[in-house]
């Protein structure tokens, strides 16, 4: 099973490649939501490709716009006819390299609890985290 790792590392160690993970403290670990990647393979840095594994740069201005995405999609629950793909769509298989079951492609009900579940991460993420003297980083692995 594939996992999203948010982590971080000291802004003093940026010049240090990833050749280990030794130097990176995690902040969030969850099973892939395939939105959720979606977006972050279009909307991040690559900072750094090793083994396979994407390393992505995740700034403050990324987290305040993803966690304005995932609030937007979130509010759709409550519409008489809710469009949480709208704000962040399931991929379709041409542009995505992770498989996607058939079942999760219209999940309804589980998609809107991966969508609270990141915006708690996010939330707090904002609201705790040094972005001055950190780096967020994010991988799936």
């Amino acid at each position: 099973m594939k996992f999203l790792y948010i982590m971080y590392r000291e802004k003093l160690n940026i010049q240090n490649e990833l050749t280990s993970q030794n130097n990176l403290k995690r902040v969030h670990l969850a099973p892939i939501e395939h939105p959720i990647v979606h977006w972050v393979q279009r909307n991040l840095e690559t900072i750094q490709i090793l083994d396979s594994v994407i390393y992505y740069d995740l700034s403050k201005e990324k987290v305040e716009n993803f966690y304005s995405t995932l609030l937007d999609a979130h509010a759709e629950k409550s519409k008489t006819s809710p469009r949480p793909w709208k704000y962040l769509p399931i991929p379709t298989e041409e542009q995505y390299i992770y498989p996607i079951a058939h079942y999760e492609k219209e999940y309804g009900i589980t998609y809107y609890e991966s969508l609270y579940k990141y915006i708690t991460a996010f939330g707090v993420i904002l609201n705790i985290f040094d972005f001055q003297d950190n780096q967020l980083i994010v991988f799936i692995q």
